[in-house]
This record gives structure tokens, sequence and C-alpha cells, in this order.
């Protein structure tokens, strides 16, 4: 199986994710940097209030994470699914969706509703980590793209 992230002018490699969780009846969409640095995929502040994601009634994680803003806590958002374009098959030409579920998706404390902008909406990105990249054996590169294999 194959999952196609883009990559940007910096050479970041971008892909669309589809989230389900017990907070959504609908799947919603997030967009997502490859991290390898990140343990754990986390929802950045702009895309928790977009979401919307209710953080009153989730445990805070145990382990704070360690930012370039500092030291952080975030909210455990429990028992999600996320869902991406994939290829399969013979030469992978064929297309599907692939669904990887995680006990929890860190999430980092909402921005202010007031302070979220549609400009900022556009440009909110939040973070896959290795607890889904783990997965990809193979990372392959192109001009444009990162082609991860799960085999």
């Amino acid at each position: 199986m194959q999952i196609i992230a883009s990559l940007d002018v910096n050479h970041h490699a971008h892909i669309l994710a589809y989230i389900i969780c017990s907070q959504f009846s609908v799947p919603r969409t997030a967009h997502l940097i490859v991290d390898t640095g990140s343990t754990n995929t986390t929802l950045l502040s702009d895309d928790v209030t977009r979401l919307p994601i209710n953080c009153e009634n989730l445990q805070l994680s145990p382990t704070p994470c360690i930012t370039a803003n500092g030291t952080i806590t975030p909210y455990l958002l429990p028992n999600a699914d996320l869902t991406f374009e994939a290829k399969y098959g013979w030469l992978n030409r064929n297309q599907s969706l692939a669904t990887f579920h995680l006990n929890n998706i860190h999430c980092m404390p909402p921005t202010q509703p007031q302070l979220l902008t549609h400009q900022r909406i556009q440009h909110t990105r939040s973070l896959l980590g290795m607890d889904i990249l783990r997965y990809f054996k193979n990372w392959k590169f192109t001009e444009r793209e990162l082609i991860l294999e799960t085999v």
C-alpha cells in the first residue's frame, strides 16, 4: 500500500486525513505535515478549535510535549481513526482508503475562537507522527512527492 504526500517548496510533506472520533458523527478533514520528530499524531491548536474538539472532558497526557515554544501538556482525544487515500495492488494501480486506529491523538490547547481567522484556517497544519509513520517501511522521494509504502 502507498500513501502519497505532496512536497511544498520547502520540502515539507503534506497529506490530507479524515478524522473520525467520538466527538464527530461525520468525518472531518485535517491537513497534516509528516513529522518524524513527533512521537504522536498531534492536532495543533487552530485545528482543535476549527474541527471543533471539546477538550473540557478530555484527559491530559501524563507526559508533556516539548515544542519550539516550550513545554505544553496536550489533551488526549481517545479512539480516533485517521483515514487516507491510498494506492494498492499490482503496481499500485488501485485506489482505496487506508484507516489507522489510534488509542489517542494529542490535541494542543485550543486557540481562542475569536482569533481563528479565515486566513489562519487556510494555513492550519497539524502533525502526522511516528505512531502512524512507523507502519511505512519504504520512503521514496520524487521532486514533488513523498511516497510512503507499507511493503
